[in-house]
């Protein structure tokens, strides 16, 4: 039984060691956008999410966020933020990824959150909230 474990351990190790090693896969780098109608498409299939959660989805709650995705680090703004404080980058850790997706950890309210993300031709999505649909985001030209 101990030998599996530390097998399970090591295999496991090893995966997060080549994901962090290897970076993001190459369709997340980049400036992107939050689309406002794609998130709601898709959130409109989730016939769990709360009438009150919708409304307040759908009142201009999505649409505005823009991300910043490097090699190691990401940062993301309102649009309409209006202090000119500078940018601040956040490292995450790529937990597991594929050609097209990743899990990242990432610190949020000094917790440790994991959040998929996939690649779709030229957008990306997030797997969001507690009902699981996804927030798209569009590249920025």
């Amino acid at each position: 039984m101990r030998s599996a474990l530390l097998m399970l351990t090591l295999l496991f190790g090893h995966s997060i060691a080549w994901a962090e090693a290897e970076g993001p896969p190459a369709c997340f780098l980049g400036l992107w956008k939050s689309h406002e109608a794609l998130t709601l498409e898709d959130m409109r299939k989730h016939p769990d999410v709360s009438d009150k959660a919708k409304a307040l989805f759908e009142n201009n709650f999505f649409g505005k966020l823009v991300v910043i995705f490097g090699p190691r680090n990401h940062g993301s703004y309102f649009e309409d933020e209006t202090d000119a404080q500078p940018l601040q980058f956040n490292a995450y850790r790529i937990k597991s990824r594929g050609p097209d997706w990743m899990v990242l950890t990432r610190q949020l309210l000094g917790e440790d959150v994991d959040t998929k993300l996939g690649c779709e031709g030229e957008r990306y999505y997030a797997i969001i909230t507690r009902w699981e649909f996804k927030e798209y985001f569009v590249r920025v030209p």
